[in-house]
């Protein structure tokens, strides 16, 4: 029985030592490319974090601050934009509207435009949607538009 015992125990701390030297030996890529981000990153501005992912697209992050600027809580945003291609498998709608999604939290996407509060155009003419706008706030000469169809 303690030779059982002795076995299960070596082959335990056998076990031990591989999965202890598989995690160092897979860590250390981990950690020296977690490194390397780090000191992509640590040398930018709090903004230019913030813009980072969209710039990466590449969008122009100004715009989104711009958006931020008049959406918040409790907003439910519709998208108009008009239709492009943005990319082989992303169109401009999609990807504006899914950048839009993250950045302007906490408001979130409306299902349709009878659902939402506020409509941000993206190189379109919120005429064309035939709604009144109580409040509407251009970017600019830009056709980037905040359009306010009712109070949060």
């Amino acid at each position: 029985m303690r030779a059982r015992r002795s076995l299960s125990e070596v082959l335990a701390a056998v076990a031990t030592v591989v999965a202890l030297y598989s995690a160092w030996h897979s860590g250390g890529h981990a950690w020296r490319r977690i490194d390397e981000q780090y000191r992509a990153v640590a040398s930018l501005t709090p903004l230019q974090r913030k813009h980072a992912p969209i710039d990466a697209l590449p969008l122009p992050s100004d715009i989104f601050d711009f958006y931020a600027a008049h959406v918040g809580r409790g907003d439910r945003i519709y998208y108009q934009v008009l239709p492009s291609g943005f990319g082989p498998s992303l169109d401009l709608p999609t990807i504006v509207g899914r950048v839009g999604d993250f950045y302007l939290l906490p408001a979130v996407r409306a299902s349709d435009l009878r659902h939402a509060t506020v409509v941000l155009s993206w190189y379109a003419d919120p005429a064309y949607l035939h709604v009144r706008f109580p409040i509407q706030v251009r970017a600019g000469l830009q056709p980037i538009f905040v359009s306010r169809l009712r109070s949060r």
